[in-house]
């Protein structure tokens, strides 16, 4: 290791003023290694543990030209925890004020007895005037460093080590600002970086930044990175606002248009440029840019990177703005009414700052200087759908602002697009929706009733938060000259924006119940608009159907209705309305009401008359409070069976249907009309999808351990929502709906049963269909009561009436019905469960009630017999004990039984001796193979001789083969070897193909990823633009809606105008000869206005900016006043330390010292004499004019000089 210099620096002692509160002298800095713009220094610190100051530094240190020096707080700072230590690195030149420099430090309390415990942090910061000063509040624990095991401290010395990168940089900034402005709006930054690879490494996980430039009122600045995109380096460059101020009185913001450019360095390569727009600050962007910028590989490789040398431009064109908030009371009707009873909701008259407000209503007021000068720059760069931003405004909650697009939304500019953004920044979850009724309007500077205005009302939310006009009027008359929208290059832009406030709470009863209360707490100031727009509450969710609240004014009546979400399926939904009294609850009105999504009905519900609700005793009406309860009383899908449904989308559709039916028949029970069975039962025959997932339905019903025998009764929802509803009524609504729940569970699993016999019959069904039914007994869900209903019920189906079934017993059912009941009968009783054998039991004896005939009775005794004389342990035991509890039920049963029971024992017998007689067959056939395979056996012996003297002539030839194979061996070693070789060589060039292979494929595979993004890029696009177009569809079929009942209004209107036109028309000409007069007063009094208004805001700048002129005096003021009084001090402390040269204090002093003194008094008279001779003879009268005050002062200065 090559030993480094040490030298140490020439540092300079910090003036007293510079810090006051610092009362440690500062200590010497060393420098291991210094270079121009790179140095690693020491600062050692003796007795650290005697410290007892609050602050220590060192001295200065130079690199690149800039002093810096270490700060650190032995005992903590006032933004650190207790016991912990501060230290921070600090940058001043005290030559000059030029304190801006991009540092890359790191820091090191260095640990002597194990350096690899030493405690390091770094870090890079851009250093400038207001913002000196950076490290950590919070770089170690005190008692870490301060313990003598732990190594930082050798003989009380703590160790400090830094090493200092700095950034060799230059910034040229060129714009078209006249003297005397401070800002621009079209300039052209070049950053120029002259010692790149010093930073390089610092780059991939730190970022580069330039310093700032003014661009309008913001101060912006590049910034360069590294960063990782797919597993590919790449630059990324972004223009981001700084501050500078340390109070910034007014929050800065601008919009531009920019353009970043790596420049190349290499001849014939181009540069790398793209283009962006934004707002940065006041609720815009920190940042706008690109994260891949350019492929690092690229960067290094092109040419972009020569000695260590970046050149970056920024060319940018920004607007010229002033923004205006206002707050109104009442809400417009449509017309453009101004600025009712204007108050600042917040703001400033040049930079719009905007303070909290909670009111709901408010205006906006946009103007923008130069806008036909942006227009004519996006035309030249051919730029379309451009968006220009204002800044943000808080109204009530949310944060608004206008949008622009000068060029429009369309590929062929025609016309200007204008939106209101509505945003809502307390909420981080994005689940937020408000109704507001806005107006846009473009400001005619000529004639304010020439303006264009639109006004609609809609219900913002985090997915719909643009509301407004891709075509609010033609780009041809608003850049007319003529027309007066453009006055002095300027264009005004407004909006006024009312929102309602309001609280929207959600209860859940069930899947398919809920119920909902809207507060409207600003409802009156909504009263007007009710006339000609309907206000809409949020969407909420009941069973999948997404449901919406309306409200308006028809005629004299307050109207209220259900709608639903478009993009639903149709759904049937059962609602009631309340509009609640808020001072009685028990005078409430409420009105129900039935829905289907679909549009085959929905009628609008009447509440009451306005007059009645706005009668201040009423009680409807608290303040301006009114609350809507909407009860979801039940919601089904809208069943069509006979469209049968394919997909997985569509089989999940198909599983709601079958859980809405079984709803309905468990509610029915046993009372189910044998009209709708057979409509069942017809549907599950012809559509088997639909069976299947009912019979999956049951099956998961059934399969459950134990069965839910307790109903639960659901309170009354009103009851619950409405809080207003005294105890009494809440009572009796939930009294009345538990006797509803009771009677709809009397048999609660009939239709199951039902559905389960009838599915015996569909083949591709049966075996799931018993063995759901099995589970179904095991677990308690089925007993013969129901079941013996389930089979009357399938006797009404085949009977015509009750006599019938009397006189013709056997032909009540089918022998396929009969048929598939006795199959399940003898599956169940194949089962081990011990619930199962008693239900089976009672099974067979209700089949022998309700099949009375004596052919069914023959066959399912038959059956029984036949299993209980089977092999089967399991059936033989159950089947004589059904056999026998049947016939001890019914003895007409034990003729018969014993009579099948012995056919069956003949029959057996039979069987017995036919089986005896075919063993004896067997036996005989047994001896005859025994005496055959003998004879083989013998045969086989002789073979085997045979075999074992060809093996012997075998193994003999073996070992002839084995010499002839060790040869052959030999050979083939040598060829392999050879072969060896060869492969060596071909494998070589392999590898060489490869890597050609390998090169060539990942060519291809950066062009393929590049396609891949440019691709998705277009995708991302074309899905935006559908996107927007369907909003336009809805936008426009919601404005058809509005324009259709306007033009009923105005029909209605022009009739009673007509025939009152006929009765003021002989008053018309008197009118308008007023009216005229009036507008031209009205105009001259408005140029007056405006006129005073411009010198109020030009006074109230002036007297903003000597109050800060004066904050300003008052600061320097104080501080010149704390370094008089320091000055002073220490002039009084230098004239008790010099005291015995003038004289005083003699008497105290020795006669050694006297002697001193006085040998210091000659010498200075001495040197005094010898100047004046010299200056005597270089001009002869100016050591006469020297008064000898000053001869005395020079006197003492030169012999302290000379001690």
């Amino acid at each position: 290791m090559k030993n480094r210099r040490v030298k140490t620096l020439k540092t300079r002692t910090p003036k007293p003023i510079s810090s006051p509160l610092l009362d440690t002298p500062p200590a010497a800095v060393t420098v291991d290694c210094s270079e121009d713009f790179h140095s690693v220094c020491k600062w050692v610190i003796p007795d650290f543990r005697r410290i007892k100051s609050r602050s220590l530094y060192s001295r200065y240190f130079q690199v690149s030209g800039y002093d810096f020096r270490f700060l650190m707080y032995p005992k903590g700072d006032s933004l650190s925890v207790p016991g912990h230590i501060s230290l921070y690195l600090q940058v001043n030149d005290p030559c000059s004020s030029n304190c801006d420099c991009y540092a890359c430090y790191k820091i090191v309390i260095v640990n002597v007895v194990d350096e690899t415990k030493s405690l390091s942090k770094e870090s890079v910061y851009r250093f400038s005037k207001n913002r000196k000063c950076i490290g950590w509040c919070e770089f170690a624990v005190s008692n870490t460093i301060l313990d003598a095991n732990s190594g930082f401290l050798k003989d009380g010395v703590l160790t400090i080590s830094g090493e200092i990168r700095v950034l060799d940089e230059k910034m040229e900034f060129s714009s078209d600002c006249s003297e005397g402005m401070s800002y621009a709006l079209t300039g052209k930054v070049t950053w120029s970086i002259r010692n790149y690879g010093l930073l390089k490494q610092m780059v991939k996980t730190q970022k580069i930044i330039s310093s700032a430039f003014r661009v309008w009122e913001a101060y912006l600045g590049v910034n360069l990175s590294k960063s990782m995109v797919n597993g590919a380096e790449n630059l990324s460059l972004f223009l981001e606002i700084k501050d500078v101020e340390k109070n910034p009185v007014i929050d800065r913001s601008c919009w531009c248009l920019f353009r970043i450019s790596v420049l190349s360095q290499k001849p014939g390569v181009s540069h790398v440029s793209r283009e962006y727009y934004g707002r940065f600050g006041a609720g815009g962007d920190t940042s706008l840019g690109w994260t891949e910028f350019m492929k690092i590989s690229d960067f290094f490789d092109e040419g972009y990177v020569v000695d260590d040398n970046v050149l970056i431009s920024v060319s940018f064109n920004a607007i010229q703005e002033s923004s205006f908030s206002f707050r109104i009371e009442g809400v417009s009707s449509g017309k453009c009414k101004g600025m009712i009873n204007c108050g600042y909701l917040g703001g400033k008259s040049k930079y719009g700052l905007v303070k909290r407000c909670d009111d709901y209503t408010g205006k906006i007021i946009w103007k923008i200087e130069n806008f036909s000068r942006l227009k004519d720059i996006l035309k030249k760069k051919k730029m379309k759908g451009l968006c220009v931003k204002s800044r943000r405004f808080r109204i009530g909650n949310m944060e608004v602002r206008i949008l622009v697009y000068p060029r429009g939304q369309s590929q062929k500019p025609i016309h200007l697009s204008t939106f209101l953004e509505v945003l809502d920044p307390g909420n981080s979850s994005g689940d937020w929706s408000y109704f507001i009724v806005y107006q846009l309007a473009v400001m005619n500077g000529k004639m304010i009733e020439k303006s264009v205005v639109k006004q609609s009302a809609e219900r913002c939310s985090n997915a719909t938060k643009n509301h407004g006009w891709s075509e609010f009027m033609t780009l041809s008359s608003l850049f007319d000259q003529d027309s007066g929208f453009i006055g002095h290059e300027t264009a005004v832009f407004t909006a006024e924006v009312h929102i309602l406030k309001e609280t929207f709470i959600t209860t859940e009863s069930s899947d398919n119940a809920c119920s909902v209360t809207w507060k409207m707490e600003n409802f009156l100031s909504f009263k007007e608009i009710m006339l000609s727009r309907r206000i809409l509450s949020r969407f909420f969710e009941v069973g999948g159907c997404k449901l919406q609240i309306g409200i308006y004014q028809s005629s004299a009546n307050i109207c209220a209705y259900l709608g639903s979400d478009p993009l639903i399926d149709n759904f049937w939904v059962n609602y009631r309305i309340t509009i609640v009294n808020q001072n009685d609850p028990v005078k409430s009105l409420c009105k129900e009401s039935s829905l289907c999504t679909k549009a085959y009905f929905n009628a609008d519900l009447q509440l009451m008359k306005v007059s009645d609700m706005l009668d201040t005793d009423a009680g409807f009406v608290v303040g301006e409070t009114v609350t809507l309860v909407c009860e979801i009383l039940d919601c089904c899908p809208w069943l069509e069976f006979f469209e049968p449904e394919t997909g997985d989308m569509e089989a999940e559709s198909s599983d709601c249907q079958v859980n809405v039916v079984r709803a309905r028949l468990e509610l029915l029970g046993a009372e189910i009309s044998p009209d709708l069975l057979d409509l069942l039962g017809s549907t599950m025959n012809s559509q088997h999808e639909i069976a299947e997932a009912m019979l999956r339905e049951i099956d998961s019903v059934f399969s459950l351990d134990e069965k839910c025998k307790l109903l639960d009764v659901t309170p009354c929802p009103l009851s619950k929502e409405v809080p207003y509803l005294d105890s009494g009524t809440r009572l009796a609504a939930n009294s009345s709906h538990r006797e509803e729940e009771s009677r709809s569970h009397v048999h609660h699993h009939f239709s199951d049963i039902f559905i389960l016999i009838d599915m015996l019959s569909i083949p591709s069904l049966t075996i799931e269909a018993s063995g759901a039914f099995e589970r179904g007994v095991a677990h308690g869900y089925i007993d013969n009561q129901v079941v013996a209903l389930v089979l009357e019920k399938h006797a009404q189906r085949f009977s015509a009436n009750s006599t019938a079934r009397e006189k013709n017993a056997e032909s009540l059912f089918s022998e396929e019905f009969f048929t598939s009941v006795l199959a399940l009968a003898e599956i169940l009783s194949l089962s081990i469960n011990s619930q199962v054998h008693n239900f089976v039991k009672m099974f067979y004896v209700t089949l022998f009630e309700v099949f009375s005939g004596e052919r069914y009775h023959t066959r399912m005794l038959r059956g029984l017999v036949d299993l209980a004389t089977s092999p089967v342990e399991n059936s033989l035991e159950m089947n004589l004990d059904m056999l026998i509890f049947l016939v001890h039920r019914e003895h007409g049963f034990a003729r018969p039984v014993l009579k099948m029971v012995g056919d069956a024992a003949k029959h057996d017998n039979a069987d017995h001796s036919a089986i005896r007689h075919h063993l004896c067959c067997l036996e005989e056939k047994i001896i005859h193979i025994g005496e055959e395979k003998r004879a083989e056996l013998s045969n086989m012996s002789s073979e085997k001789a045979t075999l074992l003297e060809r093996l012997t002539e075998t193994e003999a030839a073996l070992l002839h083969y084995e010499s002839e194979m060790e040869l052959e061996r030999d050979r083939f070693t040598c060829e392999k070897a050879e072969l060896c070789a060869h492969i060596q060589d071909i494998e070589t060039q392999l590898e060489q193909l490869c890597c050609k292979h390998k090169n060539h494929v990942a060519k291809h595979c950066m062009e393929k990823r590049d396609y891949q993004d440019h691709l998705h890029h277009v995708e991302t696009q074309l899905s935006h633009l559908k996107s927007l177009k369907h909003q336009e569809l809805k936008k426009l079929l919601k404005e058809k809606e509005v324009v259709a009942e306007r033009l009923r209004h105005a029909e209605a209107n022009l009739e009673v105008s007509c025939r009152k036109l006929k009765k003021y028309a002989s008053k018309v000409m008197i009118q308008e000869e007023e009216h005229q007069a009036q507008l031209d007063e009205i105009w001259q009094l408005k140029q007056k206005v405006e006129q005073i208004e411009i010198v109020k805001q030009d006074k109230e700048e002036e007297v903003a900016h000597y109050r800060a002129c004066t904050y300003d005096l008052e600061a320097k003021l104080n501080d010149c006043q704390k370094h008089i009084r320091f000055l002073e001090n220490a002039h009084q402390e230098e004239m008790e330390q010099h005291a015995p040269l003038y004289g005083v204090g003699l008497e105290s002093l020795s006669m050694e010292s006297l002697d001193n003194l006085l040998r210091i008094h000659e010498d200075g008279i001495k040197n005094i004499h010898a100047l004046q001779h010299q200056l005597r003879n270089q001009s002869g009268d100016l050591v006469s004019s020297a008064n000898p005050l000053q001869l005395r002062q020079f006197a003492t200065y030169s012999t302290i000089s000379y001690c």
